[in-house]
């Protein structure tokens, strides 16, 4: 029986059941016995058996060294079963530690882009870092879809449209992603996520047309087809494997199109922004990162212009008004040196009274126009009034 128990200790977890039943199959026969027993003994005192006959149901000693067997066994078993119960928990509580730190250490990998495990803020500081990460605008087609401000390090670009943008690190590796958040560039609102107005999000947008619901939300996107979109408390970004740069060229060119407007109230409702880009190895520790401010709008010729006015050192340009210029100066600089200002004195007679006013009339008005053209205009002043004066 001993050596049937110590099987049974060596047999694997799932086994267990196997002796809890062995330990009660122990306890029923040692039940069954001492009731034989008993039985026994009833039926020597009633009836009158002798020795002999007691011996042939079972001898006492007998009877009681196997009692006394399967008592041990039963303790043997029942100290088993306690045992390996008790290592089961042990495993199953070690198993959880394990559970639990692995868990904390892959937590704490995934927090190395927030810097913390408690910080949803983006960190928004640039810095080249070792592989001297730059990034620069693409060249500008025609259409004029974007424009950027020089003084405002700014891009100013229409919805719907593409931004293209290089990106150089040495040396050039294909080890790396590059990292692409919007953010808002106030301190006031860093912690809050940059998403799409709820206009922009509806299902009968012509963008958001057999697209994966979780990209919806993202006001950039990435033009890469192997681009993942991610979200971590709630804050969006997207994630693109960046290859070596093609033969002869010393950047990887990357395409972005921005699906909502700046002035949208639902979504970023008037709050400046700015792309976030991070260079990252595979354990998503930060390498580098650069920004670069944008507004998404209807104009951007006009946006432009009217932030870079609003500059402290910016000088707005005047905008040009007409000057009205006194009769008296007009006069002096058309000044014309061969007027002749010799006065004559004509004696006529004239016959009719309208023929004399059209006589006087062209003779104001023959005066009146060579003041105007020479600048003579107080030389000219009194005979002009004695010809009024002889006008009836």
């Amino acid at each position: 029986m001993s050596t049937l128990i110590f099987s049974l200790f060596l047999l694997p977890d799932c086994h267990l059941l196997l002796l809890h039943r062995t330990s009660d199959l122990i306890r029923s026969y040692i039940f069954i016995l001492k009731f034989l027993n008993n039985t026994r003994r009833t039926m020597s005192s009633t009836n009158g058996y002798i020795d002999s006959q007691e011996s042939d149901i079972l001898p006492e000693e007998e009877y009681n060294m196997l009692i006394k067997h399967m008592e041990l066994s039963s303790s043997f078993c029942t100290n088993t079963l306690f045992q390996m119960e008790e290592d089961k928990m042990e495993e199953k509580y070690d198993l959880t530690q394990q559970f639990i730190e692995d868990k904390q250490i892959k937590d704490e990998v995934e927090e190395q882009y927030y810097h913390g495990s408690d910080s949803v803020i983006p960190v928004k500081e640039e810095f080249a870092g070792v592989y001297n990460f730059q990034v620069c605008l693409g060249n500008q087609d025609s259409s004029k879809h974007w424009v950027y401000s020089q003084p405002l390090k700014k891009v100013f670009i229409n919805m719907e449209q593409t931004l293209p943008l290089r990106f150089k690190w040495q040396p050039p590796d294909d080890r790396f992603f590059l990292r692409t958040a919007m953010v808002f560039s106030l301190d006031q609102y860093a912690s809050d996520p940059v998403r799409r107005c709820h206009n922009h999000m509806a299902p009968t947008y012509a963008f958001n047309r057999e697209i994966d619901p979780r990209v919806i939300k993202h006001v950039v996107r990435c033009t890469d087809q192997l681009s993942v979109y991610e979200e971590r408390n709630e804050h969006l970004s997207i994630v693109t494997p960046l290859n070596r740069p093609q033969p002869g060229s010393e950047y990887v060119p990357l395409y972005f199109k921005f699906l909502c407007k700046n002035s949208c109230p639902s979504g970023m409702n008037r709050r400046p922004t700015e792309l976030i880009f991070t260079l990252e190895d595979r354990n998503k520790q930060v390498l580098g990162r650069r920004r670069l401010p944008v507004r998404v709008c209807s104009c951007p010729k006009r946006d432009k212009k009217k932030e870079e006015d609003e500059l402290p050192n910016s000088q707005p340009e005047l905008k040009k008004k007409k000057v009205c210029i006194p009769q008296e100066s007009l006069y002096a600089k058309k000044m014309m040196p061969s007027c002749d200002t010799h006065v004559y004195n004509v004696q006529l007679s004239i016959v009719g009274k309208e023929n004399y006013l059209a006589v006087l009339k062209y003779a104001y008005d023959i005066m009146a126009g060579q003041a105007s053209r020479t600048g003579q205009f107080e030389f000219f002043k009194p005979y002009m009034d004695d010809i009024l004066h002889k006008t009836p």
